[in-house]
């Protein structure tokens, strides 16, 4: 029977190979609860960006008599500030996506 032993050099190989895979395993829990929080983040930020644009849709509809055609209108006159808009002035998500309008009701949905 064989025994294995090892030298200093070995032991602080073996150590360092420890903290390193003790530092990789907090970096992977780190990584997905930033993740979480980011997403938290932008839904909140979506919901309050979706209440505005409710909101603006009421008072543009009590100004003028009916709803806008688009969304676009409501940045165009100045109705909605503050909320991220595209090349077409078009309201953006946080997520990147143009928010869904139903003229008919005149409300945004998710």
């Amino acid at each position: 029977m064989r025994i294995i032993k090892l030298n200093k050099n070995s032991e602080i190989s073996l150590e360092n190979i420890m903290v390193l895979i003790f530092i990789f395993v907090l970096a992977v829990i780190s990584v997905n609860r930033y993740r979480g929080i980011i997403k938290y983040a932008k839904t909140a930020a979506y919901k309050e960006d979706e209440q505005k644009i409710n909101a603006a849709l009421i008072v543009y509809r009590v100004k003028f008599g009916k709803f806008p055609n688009n969304l676009s209108v409501l940045a165009k006159k100045g109705f909605i500030k503050n909320i991220k808009t595209d090349k077409k002035d078009y309201p953006v998500s946080p997520f990147g996506k143009r928010f869904l309008y139903i003229r008919k009701d005149g409300r945004v949905i998710l």
